[in-house]
């Protein structure tokens, strides 16, 4: 397959991205962590910092024409259970779907351990052996007048002024929260505002970039996954697109900010440790496929259009995320003890 510009545009995002996960440490793994069980919310508001500048810029360019973005559906059961398993498996698997990404491009055997384990399960969930799951699962869908669910139309805010009075409370609710956030202490790369920043508008070029080649999505690590490995298996290129390339380009793009910063080092965990990081990976794998999308798909470009299905699966992966973590801190005080 030869170098078509779609290919470039695509490895070029990821290249970016990549330098930008690493330098910024961005780990949704962590964010989410970070509400329940840590004092430092860092990561929490670079994320919040990403959906801000996605949601008011998605929406402008919608509005402008330039994009149709897609809303996630709202398969309830799928979303419920998917988000649970994968945000649960985050925890096993040491980061999120783009965080192991970023780490196993620095050199950690771990995470690339948790990355086949996310190949592995979203193949057996998408088109897999466990197909019928993610068919059964997804079978029922709440809608609104047989459209999407979304904020503006549950609370009856669909014309201009009112989607925008909608948009407006939530970022003057998100941004009052960031400013009077203390100033942070012993960085080791950049700042939660330079990386949400970075990363938000590294996801917002997504959206632009896919919609030049057709796509109306924008950044995702699931779909991107599958279509690789249906790719790489049996030669099917039909689902290759933007994102595809963009996903191959991240952990190459973590690896030349680790190495300009003497942070690039292969390391091994221990044996348990090794595979307790792919069987996490699995559990991403096959919960993102069930829930048809992960931290990414659904807690950046999902929600940047204000889709119930994937505030719902957002809201889903935190629960798994702080169930699996006070989960492994009892084991932990109990082997202490």
């Amino acid at each position: 397959m030869f170098l078509t510009g779609e290919i470039l545009a695509g490895l070029g995002l990821g290249l970016v991205l990549g330098y930008a996960l690493q330098r910024g440490g961005f780990c949704m793994n962590s964010a989410f962590r970070s509400i329940a069980f840590e004092k430092d919310h860092s990561l929490l508001r670079a994320w919040l910092l990403v959906v801000v500048i996605n949601v008011i810029g998605v929406n402008l360019l919608a509005d402008a024409g330039v994009l149709n973005p897609l809303t996630a559906p709202l398969f309830w059961p799928a979303l419920l259970a998917g988000g649970v398993l994968f945000g649960a498996g985050m925890v096993l698997a040491g980061g999120c779907a783009s965080g192991t990404c970023y780490r196993a491009g620095r050199g950690m055997l771990g995470s690339w351990a948790a990355l086949v384990g996310f190949v592995a399960g979203t193949a057996a969930m998408d088109g897999g052996v466990l197909s019928g799951i993610q068919q059964t699962f997804r079978r029922p869908v709440i809608a609104i007048e047989g459209r999407e669910a979304t904020l503006f139309n549950v609370v009856g805010a669909e014309t201009p002024a009112g989607r925008w009075a909608v948009i407006g409370v939530l970022t003057l609710a998100i941004l009052w929260w960031l400013w009077r956030a203390p100033k942070e202490r012993f960085l080791l790369g950049w700042g939660w505002r330079r990386t949400g920043f970075v990363v938000g508008v590294l996801a917002l070029a997504t959206w632009i970039v896919s919609a030049a080649f057709g796509r109306n999505f924008g950044l995702s690590f699931t779909q991107p996954t599958v279509s690789l490995t249906r790719w790489i298996l049996v030669g099917d290129r039909s689902g290759l697109n933007v994102t595809s390339w963009l996903v191959l380009g991240v952990p190459v793009g973590a690896l030349i900010a680790a190495v300009l910063r003497s942070e690039a080092a292969w390391s091994l965990p221990d044996a348990p440790t090794l595979v307790r990081q792919g069987g996490g990976g699995t559990m991403m794998g096959l919960g993102a496929a069930l829930a048809g999308g992960c931290n990414i798909g659904h807690g950046i470009t999902g929600i940047a259009t204000l889709g119930i299905g994937s505030i719902v699966g957002v809201l889903s992966i935190m629960l798994g995320c702080w169930g699996m973590t006070a989960g492994v801190y009892r084991s932990v005080r109990r082997a202490s003890s």
